[in-house]
């Protein structure tokens, strides 16, 4: 079982069933959506079939997905999660907020907890994540925590910036 993270302002919980409505209104956002969908608004029941797949198999099989919320107001913001990076064999760190979220430091406070959890308990080396790049927002978080840029990658049906960061230098900067 996924255990539930906490951060001095963040809650970070398993997924559940009753979150699918928030993440697919979440997605329709074209602003969240700008760098996801850059061929086009995603299809709303697309959305909802795909993310109710993804929380009912207790996806992903490596890793885990945590919704972030404030402490002690469950008022949900985005997740927050370590899963495979398709057809690599590595391990990416992903986060996705509602735009009110955005700017106050959530991705980075989310993402640091994450990262100590993936390679803590469960010992993931490297961890790495890629952005589109021209997502100067997300790269931003990705320095913060650590993770380094590595040139372009073409993941996702597209070239994407890939970051990463190797156990031993993590475990150097604690």
């Amino acid at each position: 079982m996924q255990p539930e993270l906490s951060t001095a302002r963040l809650h970070l919980r398993p997924w559940r069933l009753d979150d699918l409505e928030f993440c697919v209104a979440m997605n329709m956002d074209p602003e969240v959506g700008r760098y996801l969908f850059p061929h086009g608004p995603p299809v709303e029941a697309e959305q909802r079939r795909a993310w109710r797949e993804r929380i009912t198999s207790g996806w992903p099989r490596q890793g885990g997905i945590w919704a972030v919320e404030w402490a002690g107001k469950g008022t949900m913001l985005g997740w927050c999660g370590l899963f495979p990076l398709e057809d690599s064999g590595l391990i990416e760190i992903g986060y996705r907020y509602i735009t009110a979220a955005w700017g106050q430091g959530v991705a980075t406070e989310a993402a640091v907890e994450v990262l100590d959890h993936g390679f803590g308990e469960f010992a993931f080396d490297p961890i790495v994540a890629v952005t589109h790049p021209d997502n100067t927002g997300s790269q931003k978080v990705l320095r913060k925590i650590g993770l380094r840029p590595g040139g372009l990658r073409f993941q996702y049906g597209m070239d994407l910036s890939f970051f990463s960061l190797n156990r031993g230098d993590y475990l150097i900067s604690r």
